[in-house]
């Protein structure tokens, strides 16, 4: 398991710069001979850098459960590079002794693990080779185990998945140094160094003992190359990098694992300003905020100041970008002084360069150039100071619509071409030996939007050509739920709800697919030699040797990634649907009319309601439609209503009419006088009602009202609905019989209708209205002077009428009007908008139901129904008396209903009414 010793401290500087061996700490920012170095003072120094850029302190203590800090390795090491300080690489700090598998290796009896970290992770002995062999694939393309830690099969320490992970707050100073922010780019820096373009048998310490050499020739690693997902989601990290030295971590495989390097932070190499671009997108939609970023490296030994120019314009006219037209601004190093300007190239170390604007109509080109003449500083390899993005440059790209009403969306991706041309290298007699293989591997970079990912049309290449091309196409889904604002997804079917200030600006999002692959064949030529022995005489005798050997040519595909942005259009609904006024009032509300109209708001009652959703397909066609919640629930109101009207059945004038023209006619039949005895004196008759006291005049009289309601309720109540019966009870609570006539009750007293004794005055009595009412109903000696026939007595009196408001869920189905003024995306709602603008249209969910309720009910009030013989006092004064029948005013605000708005219902103050005379009494006809 081969690595670079590598940790934590130190450089080596040149030998043959120096007589002696030295190294820098950029904590102490002094040199350090080797030869004046310990152990401990190793320690101290790799503790330094420890904090000054992890922030943690004491990283490496003297000792810790896995055994003493191994001062005898680290002075072995000490040792070494005095020796050999150009093969130097750095420190290992590790604890305890060595363990593992003992193998004989170039010599040497070594074992697999020199001791442990100070988590206990064993470190593999430097020189030790990967003695697992190889299966010929490459490095980033292995079985690797994703997530290790995840997966049991380490213990995850603070550097795995850093800085997610990280237990401390990151350095500024770390910041300024770690390129993407993790150590993703260092892995591959380092793999880079380590393995690129070499072959099997080249890498140093990678075949043991001749394992698997059948793939000496191959390539182990291609350049730039990562498994999916990137190293880091792989590499178990066991040592950190730091400053100048290499740290290390580990990938697991099924039955073993690789030691993986880590670049330092700081790569020192010859004088140079090199640029390099960090962040260049493909492709961008118009109006998407767009960001490239640049690295500038240096390894000057002082920090440099150089001329730079970074010019973005349009490929379409070539105009450049500006800040008041496109939002340009620039950031990192150059932050205030903008596209052209001096900046400080940083000695062993880097300077971020950014550039942010609002993607225009066209393509964008990026030119950037530093130290262009190489003089300011002066610097031979001038090839790594100008970036141009031309000819790819930041594509124009249309986003991908998802409209308001879409759930999903299946889409083909059909991803440029990619060639590779193998070449027979310029050697005697060479000639292919077997086939082409290798592979283009297509990567889901966005896996969290990029669903159902698969890939076809890419096989594994396996031919007799020397022209690959492979054109794959990608198939995947895109899904409404991974689109979301700053607070939760859009995952209306779920009843999670995005809801927009402005629904016309979509939610958006890119999705990348990386892909990047390499292909080998293999190859013979003839070689040959001179091969000379002397013979007897002393001379050279030569003969020419011939030899077929064997080789691989490997070429890589240009790696590329290909960005498509979606703009997921979300409208979920208004809170509330523009609300009717209806009206609140009775008409004819006073005490004279005998019809009024009652007209209130009917109670409200929320329902739920569903929106339709769909699928699509590749073409775009639509499938699947979904009945989805909608966000809000609806209020159900209407026009309620009450039609009540007063009638007089049997008016006090009919009823003593019979009576009356007996009297007038001077008729003396006893029968005729069924109700009250009129006078027959021919001088009373100029009255309407002439009356002598001490004879009989019973109360009569039949009155009715009948009341209509229409309401509406959810659910239909068995028999009479609570709201129109309150309302028939008021109003038959409201009826009134009222008279100042005054009676003698069986005790002689003299009394009013309601039993109630007389004040005597002079030689008669007090007058005292008494009034009666169905809730006071006795008379005089106790008897009941009020009946009130309803539907208990006569069922025909009570009618209900049920409708029910239909509704349906069905997609274009058709509800009642009713139901369309309560609903989003109607114009009976005044919200046909939401449907033409926004695909919105609600439906009541079913299972939901609402009636239209209408009742009427007929009430008769029959006073005296037993035909109750009551007798006038006969002291009664003459006079005129009166008896009158009316309806007094209704509360309406009993019983907590929606009519309660109304307050009073007027009645009617003279529903009938008669005026009586007294005129002497029944002695005087008896004295006569």
């Amino acid at each position: 398991m081969r690595r670079r010793i590598a940790l934590f401290v130190i450089v080596l500087i040149l030998c043959n710069l120096m007589p002696r061996a030295t190294v820098y700490s950029l904590t102490d920012k002094e040199k350090i001979d080797f030869n004046e170095l310990t152990p401990e003072r190793v320690r101290e120094i790799a503790n330094q850098d420890m904090k000054e850029l992890y922030g943690l302190d004491n990283y490496y203590p003297s000792s810790t459960k896995y055994g003493p800090y191994n001062v005898g390795l680290v002075q072995q090491q000490i040792d070494q590079a005095i020796k050999e300080p150009d093969k130097f690489t750095g420190f290992s700090m590790v604890y305890g002794k060595s363990h593992g598998t003992e193998i004989t290796y170039k010599g040497k009896q070594i074992a697999r693990y020199s001791g442990y970290n100070k988590y206990g992770d064993s470190v593999s002995t430097d020189g030790f080779p990967w003695d697992a062999g190889w299966s010929g694939r490459q490095l980033h393309n292995l079985s690797m185990v994703k997530l290790p830690w995840d997966n049991k099969k380490v213990i995850s320490g603070p550097f795995d998945l850093f800085p997610e992970n990280f237990i401390n707050p990151i350095p500024d100073k770390l910041k300024e140094y770690l390129p993407g922010g993790n150590f993703e780019q260092l892995i591959i820096q380092a793999l880079n160094d380590e393995y690129a373009g070499k072959s099997y048998n080249e890498a140093n310490n990678f075949m043991y003992n001749g394992k698997n050499s059948e793939y000496e020739g191959r390539s182990v690693y291609t350049k730039d190359a990562a498994p999916q997902g990137g190293w880091s989601r792989y590499v178990h990290i066991i040592q950190p990098p730091t400053y100048l030295s290499q740290g290390f971590g580990r990938v697991y495989m099924s039955s073993t694992y690789k030691d993986i390097p880590i670049a330092p932070f700081i790569k020192s190499k010859g004088a140079d300003i090199s640029a390099e671009f960090e962040d260049l997108p493909t492709g961008a939609a118009t109006g998407e905020e767009t960001t490239v970023s640049i690295i500038v490296r240096s390894n000057f030994p002082k920090d440099e100041d150089t001329s730079y120019t970074l010019l973005i314009t349009r490929k379409s006219d070539g105009t450049a970008l500006t800040a008041t037209k496109d939002n340009l601004e620039f950031g990192g190093a150059i932050a205030s002084t903008g596209d052209h300007g001096k900046i400080t190239a940083r000695n062993k170390s880097f300077r971020r360069l950014s550039a942010t604007f609002t993607m225009p109509e066209s393509d964008v080109r990026i030119q950037f150039k530093i130290n262009e003449d190489g003089k300011a500083p002066k610097e031979d390899n001038l090839d790594n100071n100008v970036l141009d993005s031309d000819p790819i440059a930041i594509k124009l790209v249309t986003p991908e619509t998802l409209p308001y009403d879409m759930l999903s969306k299946k889409f083909k991706v059909v991803l440029p071409s990619s060639t590779v041309t193998l070449s027979l290298p310029n050697l005697p007699s060479a000639s292919w030996t077997g086939n082409a293989t290798g592979s283009l591997g297509v990567y889901n970079r966005t896996e969290d939007l990029l669903r159902d990912f698969l890939v076809a049309n890419n096989p594994p290449i396996n031919e007799a050509s020397e022209t690959i091309t492979r054109t794959p196409e990608v198939y995947f889904t895109i899904k409404r739920p991974d689109f979301r604002d700053a607070r939760t997804n859009d995952d209306p079917l779920n009843r999670k709800y995005v809801n927009l200030t402005d629904p016309g600006t979509p939610l958006k999002r890119t999705g990348e697919i990386y892909y990047n692959g390499s292909v080998s064949r293999p190859y013979q030529y003839e070689y040959s030699w001179e091969s000379c022995t002397k013979n007897e005489k002393g001379e050279d005798v030569c003969t020419t040797k011939y030899e077929t050997r064997t080789g691989v040519v490997t070429k890589n595909f240009d790696p590329n990634s290909v960005f498509n942005p979606y703009d997921m259009y979300v409208y979920n609904g208004r809170v509330e649907v523009p609300k009717r006024t209806y009206k609140n009032e009775i008409e004819g509300n006073n005490n004279y009319t005998l019809g009024k109209k009652l007209f209130w708001t009917n109670e409200p009652y929320y329902f739920d309601v569903i929106r339709w959703m769909h699928h699509q397909d590749v073409e775009g066609n639509k499938y699947d439609w979904t009945k989805v919640p909608g966000q809000y629930k609806r209020e159900f109101i209407q026009q309620a209503s009450g039609d009540v009207n007063y009638i007089v059945t049997s008016s006090l004038d009919e009823e003593y009419s019979q009576s009356r023209d007996a009297a007038a006619n001077k008729t003396n039949k006893k029968s005729l006088y069924d109700k009250a005895v009129f006078a027959t004196d021919k001088e009373l008759q100029k009255y309407d009602y002439p009356v002598k006291s001490g004879y009989y005049l019973n109360p009569v009289g039949s009155y009715s009202f009948t009341l209509e309601t229409v309401v509406f309720k959810d659910k239909v109540p068995v028999g009479v609905t609570a709201d129109h019966k309150d309302i028939v009870d008021s109003l038959i609570d409201s009826f009134r019989y009222e008279t100042d006539l005054m009676y003698i009750n069986d005790a002689k007293e003299a009394v009013n209708i309601r039993d109630v004794v007389l004040n005597k005055k002079g030689g008669g009595f007090e007058r005292n209205t008494g009034v009666l009412s169905v809730k006071d109903s006795t008379g005089v000696n106790g008897v009941e002077l009020i009946k009130v026939w309803d539907q208990k007595d006569e069922p025909s009196r009570y009618t209900k009428l049920v409708e029910e408001i239909k509704s349906t869920d069905k997609r274009g189905g058709d509800s009642h009007k009713f139901w369309k003024m309560i609903l989003e995306g109607y114009s009976e709602s005044y919200t046909a908008g939401s449907n033409s603008n926004y695909a919105y249209r609600e439906y009541v969910m079913a299972g939901q139901h609402m009636y239209k309720i209408t009742e009427t009910t007929n009430v008769t009030i029959q006073v005296n129904p037993r035909k109750q013989m009551l007798y006038t006092h006969a002291n009664m004064p003459n006079g005129k008396y009166n008896i009158r029948v009316w309806f007094d005013d209704t509360n309406l605000t009993k019983g907590n209903h929606a009519y309660k708005v109304l307050d009073t219902l007027k009645g009617v103050k003279d529903l009938d009414s008669i005026e009586i005379t007294v005129v002497g009494s029944m002695f005087d006809d008896l004295n006569n």
